[in-house]
């Protein structure tokens, strides 16, 4: 006698094995939907540098870029010691969610890792009057889950190049 349906368990199996496939697209998906936002925080970090540099050769004076370990917020100012001085031009930015700042290194970004909120600003590179950076610097950053990329500043020239990660657009300027 031929069957005319499927058992219970045929059609639990069938619905496990979807599930499973799902939960391996899932991810890539998300990166197939969303695949600018780690070349748009690149773009923006250069664009803050760019800035920094130039603010800092037009004013005359030193200005410093800092960022929030394991956050998104960045900032640009003076690097004056004198407190009397003008603050004048300040900049604050945000990298595009979920992009963020983090520790130096290479390999994956833990998953679980979330952006910290109102956290403590470090300063990262401070740029001269006469367009070089006090330290070369590396910086790092990205979406959870995938490969970091990292930034080069180098001191002397104030050139910036990409470092691992994915690259968009030209790797040095």
């Amino acid at each position: 006698m031929p069957r005319s349906g499927f058992t219970l368990l045929e059609m639990v199996l069938v619905l496990m094995l979807i599930v499973i496939a799902a939960s391996f697209a899932a991810p890539m998906m998300d990166s197939l939907l969303h695949p600018n936002q780690v070349g748009a925080a690149i773009d923006a970090v250069r664009t803050s540098f760019e800035q920094t540099r130039a603010r800092a050769m037009e004013e005359g004076r030193p200005f410093r870029f800092s960022v929030v370990d394991g956050g998104v917020d960045y900032k640009i100012e003076p690097d004056d010691t004198d407190v009397n001085a003008d603050e004048g031009f300040v900049l604050t930015g945000k990298l595009p969610e979920p992009c963020l700042f983090v520790p130096g290194g290479t390999g994956i970004i833990d998953p679980g890792t979330t952006a910290t909120q109102g956290g403590a600003l470090k300063s990262v590179a401070v740029f001269l009057p006469d367009g070089t950076a006090r330290d070369d610097v590396e910086l790092s950053f990205g979406r959870p889950g995938l490969a970091r990329a990292t930034l080069r500043l180098r001191a002397i020239t104030g050139a910036v190049n990409l470092r691992g990660g994915q690259s968009h657009g030209a790797t040095e300027r």
